[in-house]
């Protein structure tokens, strides 16, 4: 069953640098917590799509990527 969940602006916590791993925290309606694993390839695939997201928007300024 999907569930919605909504980033709150965290960091990544990584939990080891080599291999590179980590998590990302977000958040349901219901206030319940998601840790979503992220690994190197998992991090750049989620780059990926978030810039290809970033550049559907129309008018306006370019998006800004930068942290």
């Amino acid at each position: 069953m999907a569930r919605e969940v909504e980033f709150q602006d965290d960091d990544v916590v990584v939990t080891s640098r080599n291999p590179l791993k980590g998590t990302l925290l977000l958040i349901t309606d219901d206030d319940d917590e998601v840790e979503l694993q992220l690994d190197k390839e998992t991090a750049e695939a989620l780059m990926i799509a978030l810039a290809a997201f970033l550049m559907q928007e129309e008018g306006g300024d370019m998006p800004r990527l930068s942290a």
